[in-house]
């Protein structure tokens, strides 16, 4: 298991544009390629980006020409013309279709086990190490890199994590989305999805951040998933819009006990670009961490 997919393809609406090409520190690199350094580091050989085709110029100018030696890469395009047998999507939606259909997208270069992250967050170096040691324990799992909340909170808006919950042998039993997530009057303060109750929450509480690893079989029910949403946005006008996510999909494997997920801690920083204003802090972050590189 040493290839890495990299979710690029949205649409970066809240940020206002391609915050995946968004360039900082002292290499004024991306924050994608932060990561490769991290993840060659710790024993990747294969990086797979899933990008809308039209992207495809412009990394192959931005990135693929800086691309450490000892790394292949390969394109994955999340496109409406790529989906499951007798679906269509409906005229009026313009919206991509979610993380859990961009990962589908790349069914067909991806046969052995594979690592997935975000392009716009930085995760950290430990993530990348902890993915492939655990790997080599327990190579039928799915694994989770799970962060400490306090370390991915913005200081310019509220965010939305999913809230972890796992059983004494460090396996995922659940992930509660919690809606604008902020410090209010120094306490961690959000909104569950489900109820929208207000809680207070840890500060040491874990969270998912889309940091994974897979085995091939996570196509099939990510297909499943694909269908669903289609289904109901051909018959329900409300749904036209809904996204299929990752961790909903990876909470159905967990639910059916198709898979087990077991929870790896990290005390690293994960930070990521979610609103225009968290560029200067994000170059800040990645100049202290990559100055002397």
């Amino acid at each position: 298991m040493t290839t890495l997919v990299i979710l690029a393809a949205g649409l970066g609406s809240r940020f206002g544009g391609n915050k995946q090409l968004a360039e900082f520190g002292p290499q004024q690199l991306t924050l994608m390629e932060y990561n490769l350094i991290n993840a060659v580091d710790a024993g990747f050989n294969r990086v797979v980006f899933v990008i809308r085709p039209e992207l495809e110029p412009l990394l192959k100018q931005q990135i693929i020409t800086r691309l450490p030696d000892n790394i292949d890469y390969a394109f994955a395009y999340q496109s409406f013309d790529d989906l499951p047998l007798n679906c269509n999507v409906p005229a009026q939606r313009t919206k991509p279709l979610g993380t859990a259909h961009a990962l589908w997208c790349c069914r067909h270069i991806l046969k052995e086990s594979f690592s997935v992250i975000n392009a716009d967050d930085y995760y950290g170096k430990q993530a990348f190490s902890l993915l492939l040691q655990q790997a080599r324990k327990t190579p039928n799992d799915y694994l989770m890199v799970a962060y400490q909340l306090q370390n991915t909170l913005s200081d310019f808006g509220g965010v939305n994590r999913g809230l972890c919950q796992f059983d004494k042998q460090g396996y995922l039993t659940a992930i509660e989305e919690c809606e604008q997530i902020k410090t209010d009057k120094q306490k961690i303060k959000g909104i569950l999805s489900a109820s929208q109750q207000q809680i207070e929450l840890a500060a040491e509480c874990l969270i998912s951040m889309n940091c994974w690893f897979f085995t091939p079989d996570i196509f099939l029910a990510l297909e499943h998933a694909v269908i669903n949403i289609l289904s109901l946005a051909n018959e329900q006008e409300s749904e036209l819009n809904k996204e299929c996510y990752l961790p909903a999909v990876v909470m159905q494997q967990i639910q059916n006990k198709n898979k087990k997920v077991k929870v790896l801690s990290t005390d690293d920083s994960w930070f990521g670009l979610t609103y225009p204003q968290d560029s200067e802090q994000v170059h800040e972050k990645v100049t202290a961490l990559f100055a002397k590189k």
